[in-house]
């Protein structure tokens, strides 16, 4: 239990705290509040949502391949001279066979096919059928393609939280120690009165008084470190949530203290929900698919087709009005190499499953390690609660005793001090649990837990 004398001097140290800010600030910012303001204006996530509206575009774009495509085309054609079909020797020859006929009652045999200039103004449509299975192939691509971004956009979240985390509870770390040390500082002082007036009236010498002298130097520098520490992490969260000033986190440090779930449920919670496992997954689909669309290119395609000639005006005699009909292609040679094609694809495909393979190895190694560090850090934690309840007693003592004459001004401030470094280590040990959890929970895939934790915790630290 705090003494009375314990009590007044740390309230007198969070009135100092108040006198001396670090740094300008912004107003108080929850961390649930920060994560949401972090979502909306973070250029990196909305670089990934940009990213999903295109896969999206394209993969809306790819329903379109099995449509019919229709064209308007005209051209205006000049030629050297008008295109004729000259029969006049025939005609000839019938005037001669029968020269009774007048040369008048035969028309002549010539008929001009084409004339110098022409326009020819035509609509076409040509209507796939059978492509081979790309377009197919296409289609289900454009569909992994969306995954595969929406899964990237989850992964930039995951890890923009983790990093948000590490930013937002070091400042609220660096905060606590800077009230841990401010308390120390006015702890030193009052400390030194007590001192003073002790040497004045002759109960201790003048080696005594000068050992608090010298503390309270030491507190003072630790005190200006801790305002240097603080300013640094807000500088840093401020950058990430792109603020003019460091806000002021209110949301306090935490620590589960109960035993969290074993390490085999976060591995199979990872295996399930890990965004970069379903990017590559989503990869290996489209390497799938990129194998089906060579294969398209070794068989032939089958489409209909139809024209239309919108001036009759400069048709020919050969030219239909319409047409219509149905084609097959098959390319017997081309320059792009299909079975080389063919081979690269597939080694896309290799490529991809030996990288699923490798990443889902490296996510249980992280898994396990993780959980390993939050285990440590409720270990740490635990023990020093257990430190925590001795040095408080144990500057309790010393106080009394010094006022009484029983204890001499060094022993005060070592009590002091190591109640400081006990706080301090206390705060380091839940900060260590903060991070290593969104950690573990970013590895896992789901740091929307991470709330659920901040609300079942037992033991909570605030500046």
């Amino acid at each position: 239990m705090k003494s009375p004398g314990f009590r007044c001097v740390r309230l007198a140290g969070l009135l100092m705290l108040g006198a001396f800010p670090a740094a300008l600030t912004a107003g108080p910012l929850s961390f649930a509040d920060a994560w949401q303001r972090l979502q909306q204006t973070n250029p990196a996530l909305q670089a990934a949502r940009t990213e999903v509206e295109r896969r999206t575009a394209e993969r809306t774009a790819a329903r379109s391949l099995r449509q019919p495509q229709i064209d308007l085309t005209a051209s205006q054609t000049w030629i050297d001279q008008p295109i004729v079909i000259d029969l006049d020797p025939i005609r000839q020859a019938m005037l001669k066979l029968h020269p009774t006929v007048p040369s008048v009652a035969i028309p002549p045999f010539v008929t001009t096919v084409q004339g110098e200039t022409f326009l020819k103004s035509q609509l076409t449509a040509v209507w796939p059928l059978y492509a081979g299975g790309r377009i197919d192939a296409a289609q289900r691509a454009g569909l992994a393609g969306e995954a595969e971004a929406q899964a990237a956009l989850r992964q930039a979240e995951n890890t923009l939280f983790a990093d948000l985390v590490r930013r937002y509870y070091g400042l609220q770390l660096a905060r606590t120690a800077q009230a841990t040390r401010t308390v120390v500082l006015a702890g030193v002082e009052e400390h030194l009165r007590q001192a003073v007036r002790l040497e004045e009236e002759g109960f201790i010498n003048r080696a005594e008084r000068l050992h608090a002298d010298v503390a309270r130097a030491e507190a003072r520098r630790e005190r200006q470190k801790a305002d240097r520490l603080v300013e640094i992490a807000g500088i840093a969260l401020a950058g990430l949530l792109a603020d003019e000033a460091a806000p002021a986190p209110d949301s306090p440090l935490f620590v589960v203290t109960s035993p969290l779930e074993p390490v085999q449920h976060f591995v199979a919670v990872g295996a399930a929900h890990q965004p970069v496992l379903d990017v590559l997954a989503a990869r290996r689909a489209q390497a799938a698919e990129g194998i089906k669309a060579e294969l398209g290119r070794l068989r032939p395609e089958v489409y209909l087709f139809g024209a239309k000639e919108l001036n009759r005006g400069d048709l020919t005699l050969l030219d239909p009005d319409w047409a219509a009909g149905i084609g097959v292609r098959f390319p017997l040679w081309d320059r792009s190499d299909r079975p080389s094609r063919l081979r690269a694809a597939r080694a896309v495909e290799r490529r991809v499953g030996y990288l699923e393979a490798d990443t889902r190895r490296g996510l249980r190694t992280l898994v396990e390690k993780t959980h390993r560090e939050v285990v440590t850090a409720q270990e740490q934690f635990a023990t020093l609660n257990e430190t925590l309840v001795l040095a408080r007693e144990n500057l309790r003592v010393r106080q009394l005793a010094f006022q009484e004459g029983q204890s001499t001004s060094l022993e005060v401030i070592d009590a002091q001090l190591a109640l400081a470094r006990v706080e301090t280590e206390r705060a380091a040990a839940a900060n260590d649990f903060v991070v290593a959890l969104a950690a573990l929970l970013e590895a896992c895939g789901e740091p929307a837990r991470f709330a659920a934790y901040e609300a079942r915790a037992e033991e909570r630290i605030s500046p």
